[in-house]
């Protein structure tokens, strides 16, 4: 390694640790060199803070803000970013958040972190033209069990042992109360009908149709998988339900 990546790899340790002691990195006045570089470490952790905030609203309002700060500047101590573009530092706050022994008495924040995380991404996927109802009833009845149905991107379906769709919700403008019970299986699905990402609570039976249709099965398969999943599972409504949200990319 050369001299000068040896200084840039030391300065950069030094940000990352709060009590590390820059001053043999700097010539001159060393007090001055100190508080400078207080500043400069300062900048950095505020800018972590807010780019997991503007991520995280949700989780951060469950935590308070002070306790958010902390938990921002210990994560990105332990997961420095690797890119420029602070818009992808919490892509792995989740996975963070599993072994983070301090919310151990929480333990439905992952799962709020992975939720608020995909509507993150979802805000900047590609665009693509939905597939709508007046396209798929040009296709004969015959042919629709044999259907591929492809993901219109975002097509982010998240499922947990914690009712952290509720949650979020409850924590929305107008939105409902706190769930009854929070260790309650949630499923739903991030998407973005138009130019806002949303989020769709599912049954079960969608859930699992969806899932399959992910995976490449066909749309009469998907909704067998949905029947066996969910005795109760309609798919006249779950249909233009998935096409009113903009789950499928239009043809060609």
């Amino acid at each position: 390694m050369s001299e000068i990546a040896e200084l840039q790899a030391h300065f950069a340790e030094c940000l990352l640790l709060a009590d590390a002691d820059p001053v043999e990195l700097f010539q001159g006045d060393a007090e001055l060199a100190a508080k400078r570089f207080a500043l400069y470490r300062g900048n950095l952790t505020a800018n972590w803070e807010r780019s997991l905030g503007n991520a995280c609203p949700v989780l951060q309002q469950l935590v308070g803000k002070e306790f958010f700060r902390a938990l921002a500047r210990e994560y990105g101590r332990a997961k420095p970013p690797r890119e420029g573009d602070l818009n992808r530092f919490g892509a792995q706050f989740a996975e963070f958040l599993d072994d983070f022994t301090p919310i151990a008495d929480y333990p439905y924040l992952p799962d709020m972190a992975r939720l608020e995380w995909a509507l993150h991404c979802a805000h900047y996927a590609p665009d693509a033209r939905a597939l709508d109802s007046t396209e798929l009833a040009r296709m004969g009845i015959a042919d629709l069990d044999r259907l591929h149905l492809k993901p219109r991107a975002p097509f982010i379906l998240l499922q947990s042992r914690w009712a952290i769709a509720d949650l979020w919700q409850a924590h929305q403008a107008d939105g409902p109360g706190w769930p009854d019970q929070l260790e309650r299986t949630s499923c739903c699905i991030v998407c973005r009908p138009r130019w806002r990402a949303q989020l769709l609570c599912l049954s079960v039976g969608e859930f699992q149709a969806l899932r399959m249709l992910d995976q490449g099965m066909t749309l009469g398969a998907a909704l067998e998988a949905a029947d066996a999943a969910e005795s109760e599972f309609d798919a006249a409504a779950a249909l233009p339900r998935w096409l009113q949200a903009g789950l499928f990319a239009a043809a060609g």
